[in-house]
């Protein structure tokens, strides 16, 4: 189990969790409440340190910012942590019972050579021959002994690339919003601070708002307000070269970073 919380314990940190919704003024729907149970039980040192740092700055502590915070480091974490963690050990343990098994191999072939030598007598050409016949017999199990080690190593290196190609994909996913597909504000964060310190200093900011969204959510519900979000994270996604950065900053709120462009240039994309 995640948590070992007596009832005590557990009551404590309900009450903590739901004054914080009510002080945020947030719902205390599932995510929201998972985020802040974490938050509260200070059991998740990356979501604890963002969301402090968050309110440190002032930022709007909404449903949209929490939902981020649950999709980087409670929803990635469970359901990608745990089959890499097998996957994983399997690699380990398969290669463990390869090499355990080469070792064992080696240990006896080496103790039989060292037996065969000292039974080697030129006067008993007959002895000699025999220890030679056994010698070369353990020799060809030990080659094929070791063909198996090699293509068990090949295998677990070709599962090891696997892995870090998946490790990889989780860590990249993380730098998105799940919902779009768009990059989220700490990737903007990290991204304009490596542009100032490679001595860019001309930065476009286009903002993108969905005027009256809240109440198109409310008359058509949240499922289609999720795909006009996705559609339009897709067009502004699509007007963004290489170089920029479309961001999602907020519920129906979009930023689009474009370095070392003209005004002229930023104008064009934003009137499109």
């Amino acid at each position: 189990m995640k948590y070992q919380d007596t009832m005590e314990q557990a009551d404590q940190k309900l009450q903590k969790a739901l004054g914080f919704l009510k002080q945020f003024r947030l719902p205390a729907s599932p995510v929201n409440y998972s985020v802040v149970y974490e938050y509260v039980s200070n059991s998740n040192a990356e979501l604890c340190s963002e969301l402090d740092a968050d309110i440190k700055a002032g930022r709007t502590i909404d449903s949209f910012l929490i939902e981020s915070l649950y999709n980087r480091h409670i929803l990635v974490a469970d359901t990608s942590q745990g089959a890499l963690v097998k996957d994983i050990n399997a690699v380990v343990n398969a290669t463990n019972r390869h090499a355990s098994k080469a070792q064992k191999d080696t240990s006896n072939y080496i103790t039989m050579l060292d037996e065969g030598l000292l039974l080697l007598d030129k006067s008993d050409i007959q002895t000699s021959q025999q220890v030679i016949e056994r010698l070369l017999n353990v020799t060809s199990s030990m080659k094929s002994a070791q063909k198996v080690l090699v293509n068990a190593l090949k295998q677990a290196q070709k599962r090891t690339e696997q892995l870090q190609q998946r490790i990889d994909e989780v860590e990249e996913s993380r730098k998105l919003d799940q919902l779009t597909g768009l990059f989220d504000r700490n990737v903007m964060n990290t991204t304009v601070d490596m542009w100032l310190q490679s001595d860019i200093n001309k930065i476009a900011a286009i903002a993108i708002n969905l005027d009256h969204f809240k109440q198109f959510n409310d008359n058509y519900g949240v499922t289609v307000g999720n795909v006009i979000l996705s559609k339009v994270a897709q067009k502004v996604k699509s007007y963004v070269s290489a170089s920029g950065l479309p961001i999602r900053t907020g519920g129906e709120e979009f930023l689009i970073l474009i370095p070392e462009t003209s005004k002229q240039a930023a104008k064009e994309v934003a009137e499109k």
